[in-house]
């Protein structure tokens, strides 16, 4: 059953941006949205020991967003959108979570938990789930979280079916997996352009990279609900005047190879933590 979850501002009913501590390091965690669309997760754990924050992911398209509860410690994936929240059957907060990194599958459908170089791959609904094969980590999802993109130390990718949890195909990089796990897109050497690679087929896509934008530092890739790749980048706080991380959302045309600004927005640097919603890196 649904439970609405306390918030201190107006309900944000537009993807999560990005979340963090808002100026005090004692402050709940917080979401931005697009405008004033802002949200306190007040029941959400801030820090696990010593400093050290607490787990806490965005889906790739800030839709969701996973934590462990501060009454009763229960592992949670909230829809950004409703409010609405359910718990991870059978994943409770403990010391043992302490180190646990999280990270959330588009739609907030599986939930990752790493610690210890062991990887799990969780549905939220039921619990269950398989534990990756050793020497790989989760990546990055496809869009409709059918499959998964797992690398090894090498960076090289496998791609995995997840019902049932099986090989599907291989890629020479990691990136961003594209819809029915058939294409990875992958940043070229220094992060300088875009390759596209067809898991299907065992080829590249593109025979000139993508370039990104003059000037930017690119961080992420995704590809959204729609089946276009995005990319997005940085301009740093100390690179910017006014303080603060500049993002900006591009969508790329695999076609033409050229990009087309699609959104943007500021972390200011009074931000502690900041969580920006996108592929992890």
């Amino acid at each position: 059953m649904a439970v609405p979850l306390p918030a201190r501002a107006v309900d944000v009913r537009s993807p999560a941006r990005y979340a963090g501590l808002d100026g005090c390091l004692c402050a709940p965690w917080r979401l931005w949205g697009r405008g004033d669309d802002v949200v306190d997760l007040t029941d959400a754990r801030v820090f696990s020991s010593r400093g050290r924050r607490a787990p806490l992911a965005l889906s790739p398209n800030g839709g969701h967003v996973a934590y462990f509860q501060l009454d009763g410690g229960a592992l949670v994936v909230r829809k950004v959108a409703s409010d609405a929240v359910r718990a991870v059957p059978g994943v409770t907060w403990s010391t043992a979570m302490r180190a646990t990194r999280i990270e959330l599958s588009p739609r907030g459908r599986y939930v990752v938990l790493s610690a210890g170089g062991e990887h799990r791959i969780l549905d939220t609904r039921s619990g269950a789930g398989p534990t990756v094969p050793s020497g790989l980590r989760p990546w990055s999802f496809s869009p409709d979280a059918e499959f998964v993109l797992l690398v090894d130390d090498t960076f090289q990718a496998r791609v995995y079916s997840m019902s049932p949890f099986a090989e599907r195909g291989r890629a020479p990089l990691g990136g961003a997996l594209g819809p029915g796990g058939e294409t990875v897109a992958h940043f070229t050497e220094r992060d300088a352009g875009i390759d596209l690679w067809s898991v299907t087929s065992g080829v590249p896509l593109t025979s000139t990279p993508v370039t990104v934008p003059y000037g930017r530092t690119a961080t992420r890739l995704r590809w959204n609900v729609m089946g276009e790749l995005e990319l997005q980048t940085v301009v740093s706080r100390r690179a910017r005047k006014g303080g603060g991380s500049r993002y900006t959302w591009y969508r790329v045309d695999r076609e033409t190879g050229g990009t087309e600004r699609a959104g943007g927005f500021v972390v200011p640097g009074s931000v502690h933590h900041p969580i920006v919603a996108g592929l992890s890196p």
